[in-house]
């Protein structure tokens, strides 16, 4: 098939934690409303990704000017490495995870990840976890000019793995996941260790499912 590398979505694809984004989106809408986004307008049933761009969108209308804006994000993205720090403890690689990058490797692919978790908790995690040393990049939102769902930041693993769009695929637990890969012309590969069932990833329009990335390596070469 030409796959010479696959970039991991982390939490739901990789690892399993217990980061409590209801509480953290909680804390996040309330920094954003004291900035001047309408309190209703937001939701803990949005992603993050969402939910700022909400805030962009009304911030832009209201001609909220960078300098406050930036002020506000930075204290969102306080709040968002709080609540991932505060996770590590319950950390653990999905079952059967550590044995299939270890056959993906010794088939010669390159391995990296890439998360919408901040760097200090994806190096730890997947420490943690047992996995770190398989991985051989690792971007994250801040790491990235545009963090993931943006294609760029897929664009960007390739480019780290010295790879083409067309030599890599992606893996990830979510629609989010999906849409990246989307844009970047990527193939993607969806698993159901995280929250979205086989039928939702059907609705979704995607045709690749497996069980785990711990039945990717036959799945790539049955």
């Amino acid at each position: 098939m030409g796959v010479k590398g696959v970039v991991f979505d982390l939490d739901g694809t990789l690892i399993r934690s217990s980061v409590d984004f209801k509480a953290m989106k909680r804390r996040m809408i309330e920094i954003l409303a004291r900035y001047g986004v309408p309190r209703e307008l937001l939701s803990t049933d949005k992603t993050t990704v969402e939910n700022l761009r909400r805030a962009e969108r009304i911030w832009d209308e209201m001609g909220v000017d960078q300098e406050v804006r930036s002020k506000a994000l930075r204290e969102v993205e306080e709040v968002m490495n709080e609540a991932e720090l505060e996770a590590l403890p319950t950390v653990e690689a999905i079952e059967g995870v550590r044995e299939a990058l270890e056959k993906l490797r010794g088939k010669g692919l390159k391995l990296a990840v890439l998360t919408r978790g901040h760097q200090t908790y994806a190096v730890e995690a997947l420490r943690r976890a047992g996995l770190l040393e398989l991985i051989d990049v690792i971007l994250t939102r801040d790491t990235v000019r545009k963090p993931k769902p943006d294609p760029e930041a897929l664009l960007e693993a390739a480019e780290r793995l010295g790879l083409g769009v067309d030599e890599i695929i992606f893996v990830g637990d979510h629609p989010m996941d999906s849409a990246c890969a989307e844009g970047a012309s990527v193939r993607f590969i969806a698993v159901l260790t995280g929250w979205m069932g086989e039928e939702g990833w059907r609705a979704a329009g995607v045709s690749e499912v497996v069980e785990s990335v711990s039945t990717l390596p036959e799945y790539l070469d049955p």
